[in-house]
């Protein structure tokens, strides 16, 4: 009978542990998902005072305005129906470069995917924005960027783009690799950039695979 008991109890113990263990268990995020409040605002030096502002709603990125002094009205979008996602923003994953009064570069992670975004936010309406849902960003640790560059991919290809000079260069993975871009690091495993070199290390097959290519930004 006592050791009939005494198997009941550890019994009892070991599972009361399993489920503190599990209910203590919590999984890693990009970035703090502390919901945010606050509008990120981010202002250019231009005479015009160009702006742009994401406000936050239920925890997440909700609407992007960019504007200036000079227009009539901003332009403005909602950000989840750009992105077809909703993103939860942190100031440690965001940045914005504001080019006078003809365009912004906006550029963010989600915390809770780390999916890198990138947008060009031209201030004329007749222009057109740009929405890259696959950005290499240098909020990521393994991604090396320059300040004054930006860079994203697709399926084959990898671009750097000068912000000030609005030019890109392109280098080929040589392939068309399946890239899931909220787990980036299962294929693109590592990037360093600068203006005169693309480095890019791809995981094939569970091997390693370097691709470099010279440039000129």
């Amino acid at each position: 009978m006592r050791i009939l008991f005494f198997s009941i109890l550890v019994a009892a113990f070991a599972v009361g542990c399993s489920n503190n263990d599990s209910s203590g268990a919590t999984a890693a995020t990009f970035c703090d998902t502390t919901c945010n409040t606050d509008t990120f605002r981010f202002e250019g030096t231009h005479k015009l005072k160009p702006v742009v502002t994401i406000s936050p709603k239920n925890c997440t990125g909700d609407t992007l305005t960019w504007t200036h002094n000079g227009l009539e009205a901003g332009r403005q979008m909602h950000l989840g129906t750009m992105l077809e996602s909703l993103v939860r923003l942190n100031n440690s994953a965001i940045d914005c470069y504001i080019k006078e009064d003809q365009y912004a570069w906006l550029s963010f992670n989600d915390c809770n995917t780390g999916r890198g975004y990138l947008m060009k936010l031209p201030f004329d309406k007749k222009e057109s924005v740009k929405n890259f849902k696959s950005a290499i960003n240098s909020f990521d640790k393994k991604f090396v960027v320059p300040q004054d560059l930006r860079a994203y991919a697709d399926y084959s290809n990898i671009y750097v783009v000068d912000i000030a000079k609005d030019t890109t260069e392109r280098m080929t993975f040589k392939e068309e690799y399946k890239i899931n871009w909220n787990d980036i690091h299962a294929t693109i495993d590592s990037v360093n950039i600068s203006r005169s070199r693309i480095f890019v290390q791809l995981i094939k097959d569970g091997k390693p695979v370097q691709l470099e290519k010279a440039i000129s930004l």
